[in-house]
C-alpha cells in the first residue's frame, strides 16, 4: 500500500474531515487539458468574462453564420486534402497559378477568399462532386 492509500485509509479509520482524502485517477494528456480548460473558463467567468462563438459576438444571422461555418469547412478540406496528395502550398499555388500566401489565405478562411477559388481549387486536386456535396451537408 503506498502513501496515497494509507492516508486515505487512516482518514477514513480516523473520521477526519472528508476533503483531505485525495484520490489519483489516471488521465490523458487530452482529458487533463480539457479539465484545465473547464477550470480556467469558470475562473474567467468568476471575474467577468463573458463565452460564446462568433455567431454571438457578431449577432449574425443563421444564413451568415451558415456562409461562414461553409466557408470553413471547405477551408478545412482544401488543407486535408493537399497533405493527402502531399503537397505543399507552394506546389498547389501552382497548380491553381496563383501564391503561396493566397493558398494559405484558403486554408485559413480568410474572408477575401471566395467560395468559388475554394470550391476550384478542390477540383483541381481531384476532389469528386460527391465529396464536395457531402462537405456541404
Amino acid at each position: 500500500m503506498d502513501k496515497k492509500q494509507k492516508k486515505i485509509k487512516l482518514d477514513k479509520e480516523e473520521r477526519e474531515i472528508e476533503a483531505t482524502a485525495e484520490i489519483y485517477i489516471p488521465l490523458s494528456k487530452k482529458e487533463r487539458s480539457e479539465i484545465e480548460n473547464t477550470l480556467e473558463r469558470i475562473r474567467r467567468q468568476k471575474n467577468g468574462w463573458k463565452f460564446g462563438d462568433a455567431k454571438d459576438f457578431l449577432n449574425l444571422s443563421p444564413e451568415e453564420s451558415a456562409y461562414i461555418e461553409l466557408k470553413l469547412a471547405l477551408s478545412r478540406n482544401l488543407q486535408e486534402t493537399r497533405k493527402e496528395k502531399q503537397l505543399t502550398q507552394e506546389q498547389l499555388a501552382r497548380l491553381l497559378k496563383s501564391s503561396q500566401s493566397r493558398v494559405a489565405k484558403m486554408e485559413t478562411g480568410d474572408p477575401s477568399v471566395s467560395l468559388d477559388l475554394l470550391i476550384r481549387s478542390l477540383l483541381v486536386l481531384g476532389t469528386s462532386r460527391k465529396k464536395l456535396a457531402r462537405v456541404f451537408a
